[in-house]
C-alpha cells in the first residue's frame, strides 16, 4: 500500500471504502487502491475538516465518514472449539460464516490452511486488551458501487477475468475501523491435551490478570494443588519467564500440556514489556484496528454474473490458494465425476454373464475377479484414482479414474485429444511381484507405471504427460498370477512441471479399515463408540469417502483398500494432476499410489499478481 509515510490517522481516513482481501491479516497495507481507489461512492461535495488527537488534521473530508470517540475494553473469550471461535472473531469484524480470516490466523499463529488447523486444534481462547481511541466508519446509506467496479464483474465463469477482479478489488469492503492498539494473549489447545476447559479458562484469566497489572496480581505460577505440586501448565509459566515480553508477537508451546500460547500488541511501543508503558505510548503511535467490512457481492444486486463471482469469492476464501495460483486453482473448481459413472456399473443379473480372470491370495481363500475394461476420462485430465468393488456380490475388483468436467481454459483440448499412448507394468522385472498373501498365490507388480521418454521424440514441442485413464490386467499362470496396472497418457504441450509428490490413502482410513476388518473377523457383536474427537471435515458431500459396500463384500474388503486417492480443492495450490502410479501392498491389502504434479502453463495465459499479505 502506498502512503506508508503518511500519518496513520490519514492512511486510516482514505482506506475507508477500499477494497480488502479477507485472507490477509487486517493490516492497513493490505488495502487495495490506496489512496484513490474506492469502490463506493462518498459524498464529496459536503465536506467538513477534521482534527484527530495528537493534532493531526485532516481537510475535506467528506459527511459520509463518520468520526467519533473510543473506548477502553477487556475482553474474555469463552473456550471454544475452532469453527466456534472462528465464527466469533468474524462477528467481531461484521463477516458472516466460520471461514477463518486472515486477522484470525494471525491472532492464534495459525498456518492458513483450514482443515489442517481444524484438524490439530481441540479448543481456542483469549483474552486481551482492546484501547481504541477513536471509530472511522461510513455512513452513507445504502452503499453504492462505482461503475467502474461493476463493469468489472465477468458476466460467465471465466477464471482469467474472476482472478483478475480479486487481485484488483479483494473480496470485501473497509467500512469501519478503530484506531489504537491492542493486546492480546491467546491459547490453542491441541486435541492431545487432557486439560478441561473450565481449567483452561481459569489457567489464562490469571495469565490475563498477572500480565494486565504488570504482576501487581496472584501470580498464576503459584498455583498448587492439595500434594504442593504445580498446578499451572508449564506453558503459563515459561511464557512469564522469559524475556519474549518484548517482542511484538511470540508463542510458546508445551507437547506435554498440549497447549500453545501466543501473545501479541498492535499499536504503541510493541517492544515494551510492562503493559502500563505500552498503554501510554498507545496515543502517540496508534495502528488500525476492530476493522469491520462488507462483502464487494452484497452490493452487486441485478449485476450479471455476481453469482459466479460470489462462488468464486467463497472458494477463495476457503481455501486461500496463493494469488499467483488463483487462476488455476478457479480452472479446477469445476463438478468432478468418476469414469465409469455408478448408473454405468451392472448391478443386477446380467443376461449374458461376461468371464473375467481371477486371483486367488491363499488356499481355500476367496476368489477376486479383475475387470479388465479400459476406463477413460474422455481425454479429460484426471486429478484421482481408486480400487474399487463392482458386481451384485462385490467380489470385482476394478480400477477408476476421478477427472474434471470440463477441460480448463489454459490447456488446449485438440493436444490432448492429439496424442494418446497406453504403458503399462506388465514387462517389469519379477522382482516388483510381491504377493498379497501367500507366496505362492496372486500377487501385485508394485512397478512405477509412468510415460515412455521416447514419447518426447513424437511431440512437436516439449510437455508433460498426464493421465486421461486406467486398466488393470492380469498376466502369469493360475494361481501365481500378476495384478498389472496400466494408464492412458496424454500430451501437454508449451508446460512444465513445478512439483510433483506421491500420495496414498490417508493412514487414518487404513486404521480404520484394518480394525474393522479385524472386528468383523472375530466377533459379530456391536461394541459401544467410544467418544473421541471427531477430524475435521470440508467435504460437505453425503459420503466423502465414498459411497457405502455391501456387507457381503467384507470378506474381499480385506484384500482391497478402498479408499479413494484423490486431491482436490483443500490440497493447497488446488490444481494437481495425476502423472503417475503404482499398485502396493500395505497392511496386507491391495492398494494405490498416485504421483501428482503442478503445472508450470503457457506464460500468456498468466495474470500478474500484486505483493500479497507481505
Amino acid at each position: 500500500m502506498e502512503g506508508e509515510g503518511e500519518p496513520l490517522e490519514l492512511r486510516a481516513l482514505r482506506s475507508l471504502g477500499l477494497g480488502f482481501d479477507l485472507t490477509c491479516d487486517f493490516r492497513l497495507r493490505f488495502a487495495k487502491g490506496y489512496p484513490w481507489g474506492r469502490l463506493v461512492e462518498l459524498d464529496e461535495r459536503n465536506t467538513r475538516d477534521l482534527v484527530f488527537p495528537g493534532g493531526v488534521s485532516a481537510k475535506g473530508v467528506s459527511r459520509d465518514i463518520g468520526f467519533d470517540k473510543g473506548d477502553r475494553l477487556r475482553y474474555r473469550s469463552d473456550v471454544l472449539e475452532f469453527n466456534q471461535m472462528s465464527e466469533l472473531v468474524n462477528q467481531k469484524s461484521s463477516v458472516q460464516g466460520k471461514v477463518p480470516s486472515g486477522y484470525f490466523n494471525a491472532l492464534f499463529d495459525l498456518s492458513g490452511a483450514w482443515l489442517d488447523d481444524a484438524k490439530d486444534t481441540k479448543n481456542l481462547a483469549f483474552d486481551g486488551y482492546f484501547i481504541s481511541l477513536y471509530n472511522l466508519h461510513l455512513k452513507a446509506s445504502p452503499l453504492v458501487l462505482r461503475e467502474e467496479v461493476k463493469r468489472a464483474v465477468p458476466p460467465k465463469w471465466d477464471p482469467v477475468a474472476l482472478s483478475r477482479f480479486i487481485h484488483t478489488y479483494g473480496t470485501h469492503i473497509i467500512v469501519a475501523m478503530a484506531v489504537g492498539g491492542q493486546h492480546v494473549i491467546c491459547v490453542r489447545q491441541h486435541p492431545s491435551s487432557t486439560i478441561s476447559s473450565a481449567d483452561l479458562k481459569v489457567h489464562l484469566e490469571d495469565l490475563g490478570d498477572f500480565v494486565f497489572s504488570d504482576g501487581r496480581s496472584h501470580s498464576p505460577l503459584h498455583r498448587k494443588t492439595k500434594e504442593g505440586k504445580n498446578k499451572v501448565p508449564d506453558v503459563f509459566c515459561n511464557i512469564l519467564q522469559s524475556n519474549n515480553l518484548q517482542l511484538a508477537s511470540y508463542s510458546e508451546t508445551s507437547s506435554k500440556d498440549g497447549l500453545t500460547l501466543v501473545c501479541s500488541k498492535r499499536g504503541g511501543d510493541v517492544f515494551l514489556s510492562s503493559h502500563s508503558k505500552w498503554l501510554q505510548t498507545v496515543p502517540s503511535n496508534p495502528d488500525a484496528m476492530l476493522f469491520k467490512f462488507v462483502p464487494i457481492t452484497s452490493l452487486l444486486t441485478g449485476v450479471a454474473g455476481n453469482g459466479y463471482l460470489s462462488h468464486a469469492i467463497n472458494l477463495y476464501l476457503r481455501y486461500k490458494p496463493d494469488p499467483e495460483d488463483l487462476q488455476y486453482f478457479l480452472e479446477f473448481q469445476v463438478p468432478r465425476q468418476w469414469a465409469p459413472m455408478f448408473n454405468e456399473l451392472a448391478l443386477g443379473p446380467q443376461r449374458r454373464k461376461a468371464s473375467y480372470p481371477s486371483l486367488q491370495f491363499r488356499f481355500f481363500g476367496p476368489k477376486l475377479q479383475v475387470n479388465t475394461a479400459q476406463v477413460s476420462s474422455d481425454q479429460k485430465p484426471v486429478v484421482g484414482l481408486r480400487l474399487y468393488l463392482e458386481g451384485r456380490t462385490c467380489n470385482r475388483l476394478a480400477i477408476h479414474v476421478q477427472h474434471l468436467s470440463t477441460v480448463p481454459s489454459m490447456l488446449d483440448p485438440s493436444c490432448l485429444r492429439g496424442f494418446s499412448e497406453w504403458q503399462g507394468s506388465e514387462e517389469s522385472d519379477p522382482e516388483y511381484f510381491e504377493p498379497v498373501q501367500w507366496g505362492r498365490y496372486a500377487r501385485v507388480c508394485t512397478q512405477v507405471v509412468k510415460h515412455n521418454p521416447e514419447w518426447l521424440q513424437r511431440t512437436p514441442n516439449n510437455g508433460v504427460f498426464v493421465v486421461t485413464g486406467a486398466q488393470l490386467v492380469t498376466k502369469g499362470r493360475w494361481p501365481k498370477k500378476v495384478l498389472h496396472l496400466r494408464l492412458l497418457f496424454a500430451h501437454l504441450p508449451n508446460c512444465t512441471i513445478r512439483k510433483t509428490e506421491w500420495t496414498s490413502a490417508p493412514a487414518t482410513s487404513r486404521k480404520a479399515s484394518f480394525l474393522t476388518n479385524l472386528s468383523t473377523t472375530f466377533t459379530q457383536r456391536d461394541t459401544p463408540q467410544q467418544p473421541k474427537h471427531e477430524p475435521a471435515l470440508l467435504n460437505s458431500g453425503v459420503y466423502p469417502e465414498g459411497p457405502p459396500v455391501p456387507v457381503q463384500s467384507r470378506k474381499l474388503l480385506k484384500f482391497v483398500d478402498m479408499v479413494e486417492v484423490v486431491r482436490g480443492p483443500h490440497d493447497s495450490p488446488g490444481h494437481w494432476l495425476v502423472t503417475a502410479a503404482k499398485l502396493v501392498k500395505e497392511g496386507g491389502k491391495i492398494a494405490l499410489h498416485v504421483k501428482f504434479a503442478l503445472l508450470n502453463y503457457s506464460a500468456e495465459e498468466e495474470i500478474d499478481a500484486p505483493n500479497h499479505c507481505t
